[in-house]
C-alpha cells in the first residue's frame, strides 16, 4: 500500500505512470494494470484510479478501448522539419512534397480555392486595406495517406489577379516561392511565428489528434523586399513534427 502525503494522491499515481511511460517501461500498445489491480497495488478507491488516468489521458499518453482497457499510445514518429534546410535553395514547387519526398514519403493535398474579403487581421499582415479582394486557400496535406497539416492561405489580388497563379493550384507551377517567380515577384524572405494551444475541434478531426495533445500553429508571411506577398496560417499536431531552425551568424568584422 502506498503512502500518499502532501499532493492528492490521484496525481501521485498520474506521476507513477507517467514516469512508467516516459521512461519506457510501459511502451505504446502495452495495457494498463486493471482498475482493480491499481487499487490494491496504490491502496486507493475506484475514482482515485480513475482520475488518475483521467490525468494522463488528457496528457495524450494513454487511450481508452471500451470494454478491454487502457493501453499506452503510440507515439507518432517526429518529422523534424529543418527551416535552414527548408529555404536552403529557391524553391521550384511545394515544399511540402519536397519535405515529404527527403523522408520518404508519398505527399498529398486537398484544397479549396475562394475569392473573398480580407478581414483585418489578415489585411494588416498583407499590408493591404481591411476588406480588400484575397484568394483564400484551405488546404490539408497528407503523407502516406495520414493527414499531417492544415494550411489557410492569403493573396491579395492586387498582385495577383488576371495572372497565370491567380488560382494556386491551377497552374503547373507549385508552390509560393516558384509560383511568384513565375510572375516577376521574386520572394526574399519568410517569417513564421510559432506557438502551441489546444487545437480547435474541426483542426483535430480533420487531422486525428489524439487527446490531450496540442497543436502548432504556425503564423507564416513571405516577403517580396518589405512588401508582404503572401500569408498563411499552419496546424501541425504537436507529436507528429519538430521544428528545428538554423540560423545563420554574420561573419565576425575584423574592422575595429
Amino acid at each position: 500500500m502506498a503512502n500518499f502525503s502532501g499532493r492528492p494522491a490521484y496525481l501521485q499515481i498520474a506521476d507513477d505512470l507517467r514516469s512508467r511511460i516516459l521512461d519506457g517501461a510501459l511502451r505504446g500498445g502495452d495495457k494498463l494494470p486493471t482498475e482493480a489491480e491499481m487499487m490494491a497495488d496504490y491502496g486507493v478507491s475506484r475514482i482515485v484510479v480513475r482520475q488518475a488516468i483521467d490525468v494522463i489521458r488528457g496528457e495524450g499518453l494513454v487511450v481508452s478501448q471500451r470494454g478491454v482497457g487502457v493501453f499506452v499510445r503510440d507515439q507518432q514518429p517526429r518529422t523534424r522539419r529543418i527551416l535552414g534546410d527548408l529555404y536552403a535553395q529557391r524553391a521550384t514547387g511545394s515544399p511540402f512534397a519536397a519535405a515529404a519526398r527527403a523522408s520518404g514519403q508519398s505527399p498529398e493535398w486537398e484544397y479549396q480555392s475562394r475569392q473573398t474579403t480580407a478581414p483585418q487581421a489578415i489585411a494588416e499582415r498583407l499590408g493591404i486595406e481591411s476588406g480588400a479582394d484575397v484568394m483564400r486557400t484551405h488546404y490539408r496535406f497528407f503523407a502516406d495517406n495520414q493527414p499531417v497539416m492544415l494550411s489557410t492561405s492569403y493573396e491579395s489580388l492586387d498582385l495577383t489577379r488576371g495572372t497565370p497563379v491567380e488560382h494556386p493550384e491551377a497552374g503547373q507551377v507549385k508552390g509560393v516561392v516558384a509560383r511568384m517567380d513565375s510572375i516577376g515577384v521574386h520572394i526574399t524572405h519568410v517569417i513564421e511565428d510559432v506557438q502551441a494551444r489546444a487545437p480547435r475541434p474541426y483542426e483535430a478531426e480533420a487531422l486525428q489528434v489524439p487527446a490531450g495533445v496540442p497543436v502548432l500553429y504556425v503564423e507564416r508571411t513571405y516577403f517580396e523586399g518589405q512588401r508582404p506577398v503572401e500569408t498563411a496560417d499552419i496546424i501541425v499536431s504537436a507529436d507528429r513534427y519538430t521544428f528545428s531552425y538554423a540560423v545563420p551568424i554574420p561573419i565576425r568584422s575584423t574592422n575595429r
